[in-house]
């Protein structure tokens, strides 16, 4: 892996995001998780905080991504800030009822919308229990049952998926929410990146 300097320094790496952050990754059609991408707690509380640098960095990962996927028409406007929100889930709350960030219909057509949606997990798992992330169009992670019977394809999620610092990358059109929590609570950053209508 790339050795960085600080995020807030002027390096190729840090302005593109793109270069060298993260340890793995792992992409399932138009969806990619990074594990690790922010790598230190001040990157990640700089981003509790919404801090447009780093959202900046996430933005090009992003952008990054489209080019290489699905090309989709994002928004160059300085003046279109993408659409940001921390939630909060804890025990016994559950999101079972996937949703996308967006949805088609009559009324939203040729108008700005929600193209790309970053995740980005923001606290450790060691203080929740249950609450991982679930896509409509990308299984669960592989597992063993108590028996020892794998469970699920290798074209699942990465086991690490929910880890501290993650980064999951995904069209907005994409349904996803997150298991029932059990105990504790966590955080996650949610990012829309906008674009022109779907026509």
């Amino acid at each position: 892996m790339a050795h960085r300097l600080d995020i807030l320094s002027e390096t190729e790496d840090n302005i593109t995001g793109t270069g060298g952050r993260g340890a793995e990754r792992s992409t399932n059609g138009p969806f990619l998780a990074i594990r690790n991408y922010l790598e230190t707690q001040d990157e990640i509380k700089a981003l509790r905080r919404g801090d447009m640098n780093i959202i900046k960095i996430i933005e090009n990962e992003v952008v990054s991504w489209n080019e290489e996927t699905l090309n989709l028409n994002l928004s160059t406007s300085e003046n279109n800030v993408p659409e940001k929100r921390m939630i909060e889930f804890k025990e016994t709350n559950l999101q079972d009822n996937l949703r996308p960030e967006h949805f088609i219909h009559s009324m939203n057509l040729n108008k700005v919308a929600n193209k790309w949606t970053a995740i980005v997990n923001v606290s450790s798992r060691d203080d929740i229990q249950g609450g991982e992330l679930m896509f409509r169009n990308w299984k669960p992670a592989k597992r063993f049952d108590n028996y020892g019977k794998a469970v699920g394809d290798d074209n699942g999620q990465p086991q690490w998926i929910n880890e501290l610092g993650t980064l999951i990358i995904f069209p907005s059109i994409e349904a996803w929410g997150y298991k029932l929590v059990v105990s504790g609570q966590g955080m996650r950053f949610i990012v829309n990146f906008k674009g022109e209508g779907y026509k």
